[in-house]
């Protein structure tokens, strides 16, 4: 199903950059004022129950790390989105390349601001919710970039097996031997 509403939205996003066929059946029929279960974020870290959003004005309508700093609405940082995806495991990277076994986020920003986030699924194609709207499937980052998202800024990683990276595993362990002093 074509998305005219996200395709206006996106002035790099053309019919042929997403995949028509996969758009999410249950938000297809969203109301115009009435905001889904779940966003970017939550669609990021899988989990469509959802709506994940710093906002410190609506603390009981989104969910947030519960030790996070909830932040004003288009004053969220960066350190604090990162921070919320490590709770689900991610770890800051440097690319999107697909890479075997690894599930790959990348964050958005217009600015130090962060506006949306993707997740790359095992065949590299990237998943998006795009605000209310539905979610798409897309070939590149950079058919989302522009005025409403900025640009594809930070990339993060977690193994699809569910275990940690083997320098995360020898930081834990060197951790619990050599606790932090206060």
């Amino acid at each position: 199903m074509r998305c005219l509403e996200i395709e206006g939205a996106f002035e790099n996003l053309d019919p042929n950059d997403y995949d028509q066929t996969k758009v999410s059946p249950d938000t297809q029929q969203l109301q115009i004022g009435v905001r889904g279960k779940y966003n970017c974020i939550a669609l990021a870290v899988c989990d469509e129950e959802r709506w994940w959003w710093p906002d410190k004005r609506f603390p009981n309508d989104n969910y947030w790390p519960p030790h996070l700093q909830r932040e004003h609405m288009f004053c969220e940082t960066m350190e604090n989105f990162i921070m919320a995806f490590e709770t689900e495991g991610y770890t800051v990277c440097n690319n999107g390349r697909l890479d075997s076994g690894i599930e790959k986020i990348v964050i958005y920003a217009r600015g130090d601001t962060p506006t949306h986030a993707a997740r790359q699924l095992e065949s590299g194609i990237w998943i998006s919710k795009c605000g209310d709207l539905q979610d798409i499937r897309h070939g590149t980052l950079a058919c989302l970039e522009g005025k409403n998202y900025g640009k594809a800024e930070v990339f993060m990683r977690r193994r699809r097996d569910g275990k940690a990276f083997l320098f995360d595993r020898i930081k834990a362990f060197l951790r619990s031997i050599f606790p932090a002093r206060s």
